[in-house]
């Protein structure tokens, strides 16, 4: 992933960037800064689900393109999401998997998601049913679904997870890391910033200033 002279203005004095950033398969990138400072809408101009007024970003060689199911498979983005009231937790993860593309493997590898995000005693629970940080184990469920995801973009994964949620996370994302997923994320967790980031950026009044 590669970003140069990102730049997003809203109005006089709110501008995001310029920020430069680069990042390579298997490297891990923390945001770090107050809230309002900008990570948010520098990880959509990465994503794609916004439009910079200056600079570029290229993600795997190209353009990001969040429309397109094969970028998305490829590029992995923990989201809250709307969920079905008559479907499970096991049931939205196998629509999770079906849409990656896992076809008859689905089931097999929700099962094993399910058990390592310490879900399967909530498997056949309606989400709405699910404490907030369950629900975000499930978010981070159906970003492991796809057995070699490129590049994981994520804003806040710790959010509502305790401290050993927390622990749990960085040792998962390092172990992505390991087998080659480049992990850049906004966070708040100076814990998960120090298991999970080669490098920190700190978007505040300085933006794109890098500590290493």
């Amino acid at each position: 992933m590669e970003c140069d002279g990102l730049t997003r203005v809203y109005g006089p004095g709110q501008v995001v960037g310029p920020v430069s950033l680069a990042l390579a398969p298997g490297e891990g990138m923390a945001l770090t800064g107050p809230n309002g400072a900008g990570k948010s809408t520098l990880l959509r101009l990465v994503r794609g689900e916004e439009r910079a007024d200056e600079g570029t970003v290229r993600i795997l060689g190209e353009p990001p393109r969040p429309a397109d199911p094969g970028f998305r498979r490829r590029v992995l983005v923990l989201d809250e999401v709307s969920y079905f009231p008559d479907l499970s937790v096991r049931e939205h993860l196998l629509l999770v998997a079906v849409g990656h593309g896992l076809g008859r493997s689905a089931e097999g590898r929700v099962a094993e998601v399910l058990e390592t995000c310490r879900l399967g005693g909530h498997r056949d629970l309606s989400p709405y049913k699910l404490s907030s940080g369950l629900r975000q184990l499930m978010g981070i469920a159906a970003l492991l679904l796809p057995p070699e995801p490129e590049l994981f973009v994520l804003d806040e994964p710790e959010r509502h997870l305790d401290g050993t949620a927390r622990g749990w996370l960085g040792e998962v994302l390092g172990e992505r890391k390991r087998a080659g997923t480049a992990v850049l994320f906004a966070t708040h967790s100076q814990e998960l910033a120090r298991a999970v980031a080669d490098r920190v950026v700190e978007i505040g009044g300085e933006l794109g200033a890098v500590r290493d």
